[in-house]
């Protein structure tokens, strides 16, 4: 009997009940055009500032759920930098937070380059510029050689949650999942970017830094074919904010079957919470800017006002 959807025969055609998916869907196109119609109205200032509070939000998050806390001032200040804010704070960044930075930009503004073999271990060496997780060694930029598994509790009572493939698989594995990534699809990319994030952590092709990479390649798909260069909200955030459930979810399926349509709802939920919080704050935004509109305030109210 089969313990894990990569060993089932099909494995990896996943299915899914796409009629029961329409309405979720849906709403999450209509609340993308919604995000994108608020913040056209914001000037450029505010419009990149809240891009790049929205990206700092991103990264911080996926990598907090691994348990790397990251220094958000350094990060919001390198991505004002990158984005080209005016007056931007001039905060040291250091490399790791430049390399992670630098690959979700990638990730996002070239949505259309093939994903490859080679671009993924590029990514994978930005979370680990030493080689070290603490104090282990990490074979950063290539495929793990060992068997994986993820697992639960202390040490002396460890659960194992999931066993990834064997460690020889992953290559042929891997090129299945880039084949599937680049091709042309009418699939709604927020779906895909579900699958995608499923698929790519069933496989777990490296030692560590799995989720992180998932998450880059979720945001990947999501921005494949699209005109912006950012998705515009911070799935990473809802993901942390719904921990213990996003692995429960993650287990459910990856121990169930290739029908996936469960995880695939509950991943659409959180983006669709994830755009309602930014409609929330672009909301906000613009009804300051109209306040400062309306009246006239001396720089010192309006530096009061501004906070």
């Amino acid at each position: 009997m089969s313990n894990y959807i990569w060993q089932l025969p099909d494995w990896p055609r996943f299915t899914y009940d796409a009629p029961s998916l329409l309405t979720v869907i849906s709403e999450v196109s209509h609340a993308q055009g919604k995000v994108e119609a608020l913040l056209s109205q914001l000037g450029i200032v505010e419009r990149k500032e809240m891009e790049a509070q929205i990206l700092s939000d991103e990264i911080y998050h996926s990598h907090e759920i691994e348990g790397e806390v990251l220094e958000q001032r350094k990060l919001y200040s390198f991505l004002c930098r990158r984005l080209q804010v005016p007056n931007a704070s001039m905060h040291l960044s250091g490399p790791h937070i430049e390399g992670v930075v630098e690959t979700l930009l990638d990730a996002l503004g070239h949505g259309q380059v093939p994903l490859t073999q080679e671009r993924l271990f590029s990514w994978h060496r930005t979370l680990f510029p030493n080689k070290v997780n603490g104090p282990w060694h990490i074979n950063a930029g290539s495929y793990r050689t060992e068997s994986i598994a993820v697992v639960s509790g202390s040490y002396k009572n460890q659960e194992i949650l999931f066993e990834a493939p064997p460690a020889q698989q992953v290559p042929q594995q891997m090129n299945e999942f880039f084949s599937w990534v680049n091709t042309p699809s009418a699939v709604p990319n927020p779906i895909r970017s579900a699958l995608a994030h499923l698929w790519f952590l069933t496989i777990h092709p490296f030692e560590d830094g799995n989720g992180r990479l998932a998450r880059t390649i979720g945001d990947f798909v999501l921005n494949q074919q699209a005109t912006s260069t950012v998705i515009l909200y911070s799935l990473a955030t809802q993901l942390k904010k719904h921990q213990k459930e996003y692995y429960e979810q993650l287990h459910q399926a990856q121990t169930g079957s290739l029908d996936c349509t469960d995880w695939i709802r509950w991943y659409l939920g959180q983006i669709h919470e994830a755009q309602q919080r930014v409609i929330e704050t672009s909301l906000k935004t613009l009804q300051v800017k109209q306040l400062f509109g309306r009246f006239s305030f001396n720089e010192r109210q309006s530096d009061m006002l501004g906070r």
